[in-house]
């Protein structure tokens, strides 16, 4: 095992554009060293724009089948609920192996739109009907065997889940496969950990679904009783106001406020959605150095609201993006409905941002950066120690011809999509060329089947 050199003509190193520089990566991965080069000394040359790979911090990736298929037709209100019960009735029929294809497929499709790592909040746990699988860990291996078919990086986070509501042990038969009680999600998480230490690029944390769905005095069980106490920590919190209601009813404060008040939360934590925070969870939320986890296409489609983006960012908070249901698959739709909210909002334009950067790169680089640090994998930016991960954009797509590299980056976010993804690259391996997976055809004909399956039933 050798190292490899690639040339890369134009490559994003923090603030700083490089040119015709030569990065070696070791045979594990990583950089060893970003330094000027020539092409003709490389193993490849990229004359693309390359950047670091984007963290997907917030994923279920089984949610992609229902995606398009929740329009209301009828006279009835709908809204988050609604959607969740459509989205349960999927979640009730899958089996292993469908859930298996359905998540390799959807990895590809993340890498193919430039996501290098995925965080997959999974807690489809048990048989349909609530029985244990014999390997406890049956969907969670799925999960691995994905993301090891796919070449994507992935952080499991497999999910706790006790309760239909706040106080309320009346579960929802489909959501009888979600639930573990603490000793048996204990043996979950070991399993898990078992499943993922020898695997290359891969990280376990730990995700309490809501305070809605597990009593507070598991959470810190759990933690308590967790001999990693540097794992990730990703919990909903605050994504709806009925929620938000409902936790002031039961517990007499508000989630995040709860949270806050009973848990040493820092930069382990990843706040997903807090959506509807006041003033005071919000400064001190960001002073905490939480990560909010953002999906706006998720948010949208379902209307949780709108996060309060350049007052978080304006307080010092950090965060980073998720496609959460998978309705889309973008970098470029999350980040540019983050700004488009913020534009709409203030009549400004270019409001997410910092002098010395194009909106743009800003954008690009925060989620990235805070993004690894949700993920607990060393990516989100290209330099020494840092796994090799990273895309390239295609600078002879007519969005980029004629554009020095911020332009370019800028173009792709705000007016392009991944048709301007020349190729994608986890821990030094091109896994995307021209748009092409090498697993699209074959995976293709499986989805098909998968589908075809189940909408028969």
């Amino acid at each position: 095992m050798v190292n490899q050199t690639l040339f890369c003509k134009t490559l994003l190193q923090g603030d700083h554009w490089l040119t015709n520089v030569a990065m070696v990566i070791s045979p594990d991965g990583l950089i060893q060293s970003i330094e000027p080069g020539k092409p003709e000394t490389a193993d490849s040359v990229l004359d693309g724009i390359v950047v670091p790979g984007m963290p997907n911090t917030h994923s279920h990736t089984f949610q992609r089948l229902i995606a398009g298929m929740t329009g209301s037709s009828g006279h009835q209100a709908d809204s988050f609920w609604s959607w969740r019960d459509a989205m349960y009735r999927c979640a009730g029929q899958l089996d292993p192996d469908q859930f298996g294809v359905t998540a390799t497929w959807v990895f590809v499709q993340m890498l193919k739109a430039g996501y290098t790592s995925c965080a997959e909040f999974h807690y489809l746990h048990h048989q349909a009907n609530g029985q244990v699988f014999e390997n406890v860990a049956e969907m969670s291996e799925r999960l691995v065997q994905a993301a090891s078919e796919s070449g994507i990086s992935m952080t499991l986070l497999p999910v706790l889940y006790q309760m239909a509501g706040f106080g309320n042990s009346q579960l929802d038969p489909v959501q009888r496969r979600f639930v573990n009680h603490t000793e048996q999600y204990l043996q979950l998480l070991e399993a898990c950990r078992e499943l993922t230490v020898n695997q290359p690029n891969m990280e376990l944390g730990i995700a309490p679904h809501s305070l809605r769905a597990v009593p507070t005095s598991v959470i810190d069980e759990v933690l308590q009783a967790w001999p990693d106490k540097h794992c990730r920590l990703h919990i909903h919190i605050s994504e709806q106001p009925a929620e938000v209601q409902s936790c002031l009813d039961y517990l007499g404060a508000r989630p995040l406020t709860w949270l806050l008040d009973n848990f040493a939360v820092n930069d382990r934590w990843s706040l997903v959605h807090a959506t509807h925070l006041s003033d005071e969870e919000l400064h001190r939320a960001a002073a905490s150095g939480a990560i909010a986890g953002l999906c706006p296409t998720t948010e949208a489609d379902l209307g949780d609201g709108v996060f309060r983006t350049r007052e978080w960012l304006q307080a010092g908070g950090c965060f980073s993006i998720g496609s959460d249901s998978n309705v889309r698959i973008s970098i470029t739709e999350e980040l540019r409905l983050l700004e488009y909210n913020e534009r709409l909002a203030s009549g400004q334009r270019n409001v997410l941002g910092k002098p010395d950067s194009t909106c743009g790169r800003f954008l690009y680089q925060h989620a990235a950066t805070a993004g690894a640090i949700a993920c607990g994998q060393p990516i989100g930016c290209l330099e020494a120690g840092r796994r090799a991960d990273f895309l390239e954009l295609d600078t002879r797509h007519l969005l980029a011809l004629g554009r020095d590299a911020d332009a370019a980056l800028d173009s792709w976010i705000f007016a392009g999509n991944q048709s301007m993804i020349k190729s994608v690259w986890v821990a030094g391996k091109a896994l995307v060329k021209d748009g092409r997976h090498a697993l699209d055809e074959s995976l293709g004909r499986k989805m098909a089947r998968t589908i075809s399956d189940l909408y028969k039933q």
